[in-house]
């Protein structure tokens, strides 16, 4: 009896190994395979391409959001502009601007060759937004493409199924062709400046969060609405660098040619850019400006040491002359 029960435990362990050492199968949907063949296979890789600093990597889905009004499509226009200046094929989907609209922002016409856009003919009627994007991008070689903005996708994002059938189908594109995807959004009014910004402050299902690379906010300075500052606020490849206390600033300038654009000016906390603006500290900030421009400093000097744009020290030291 003995005999025979260490047999039959013998043919059961035997049966176990080969179980374990069975090879992975596919199925129609899915390719497995162990996770040390998938970690070999991630190591012959190429390294991640950063096509614009801490805002937008090679192959990923990104989502830029912020309040109406603070300048997201200039700051995505200029973040465009430099990746098609390195020879990326850019298709700039523009569903925001009119041409009059554009050549108020723009006197001069300098964007890289690589830099296209695309808006909506109106002598066209389409009944599937992102099956006109993709032959669009197809059609133009693109490698890179914004999309300014996800409304125009026509997708109730306050629905989880909708916005999650959405961002699947963006993820598919993106995997298919091989595209960076750059989605603008909005968020809801209650973030005008007072709250930090997160991913809960993205309009939409949190189906848009979970399915997205990059996550990155733009906020306003409500000490200067010229200044806005930029937060990572998901980042799946790699270390987050620019987070709440230390967030990017830009200023809104024109440049040398009347271009509108935004002009990196330092790093800094978001807590401080929340701060109210109360009747006392706009009379404080307002008697710095006096008191430092009564020193003999430079107007860029003040907006450097006070973290306002130079422009509106011009406007307050205007403002006590008149």
């Amino acid at each position: 009896m003995e005999t025979q029960n260490k047999a039959e435990m013998d043919d059961i362990m035997s049966s176990f190994r080969q179980l374990q050492e069975k090879s992975a199968v596919n199925t129609k949907s899915f390719r497995v395979a162990s996770m040390n063949e998938y970690l070999e296979k991630a190591k012959l890789l190429p390294p991640l391409v950063v096509l614009y600093p801490n805002i937008v990597l090679e192959g990923d889905l990104c989502i830029i959001f912020g309040q109406s009004g603070i300048g997201k499509t200039i700051f995505a226009m200029q973040v465009a502009r430099e990746i098609a200046d390195k020879g990326k094929r850019v298709l700039y989907l523009d569903f925001e601007m009119s041409e009059r609209q554009l050549a108020l922002r723009y006197n001069t016409p300098n964007f890289p060759p690589t830099f296209f856009r695309a808006e909506l003919r109106t002598d066209n009627a389409v009944d599937n937004v992102l099956t006109e994007i993709e032959r669009a991008a197809v059609e133009n070689h693109a490698e890179v493409l914004f999309i300014d903005n996800i409304t125009a996708l026509g997708q109730s994002l306050d629905k989880g199924m909708e916005a999650g059938t959405l961002m699947s189908s963006l993820n598919a594109l993106k995997k298919e062709h091989g595209w960076t995807l750059v989605v603008l959004n909005h968020v809801p009014k209650r973030y005008s400046g007072s709250i930090p910004l997160s991913l809960e402050a993205i309009q939409g299902s949190a189906k848009l969060n979970q399915l997205v690379d990059d996550a990155i906010g733009l906020g306003v300075s409500s000490k200067d609405h010229s200044v806005v500052y930029v937060k990572q606020c998901k980042w799946r490849n790699g270390e987050m660098e620019l987070y709440a206390d230390h967030v990017a600033l830009y200023e809104r300038t024109k440049d040398e040619v009347g271009n509108l654009g935004f002009s990196f000016r330092d790093y800094g906390s978001e807590r401080e850019l929340l701060a109210t603006e109360t009747e006392n500290g706009q009379g404080e900030l307002r008697s710095s400006v006096a008191s430092l421009h009564g020193q003999g400093y430079t107007q860029q000097q003040i907006a450097d040491r006070l973290n306002i744009s130079q422009s509106k020290v011009s406007r307050i030291l205007k403002s006590q002359m008149a």
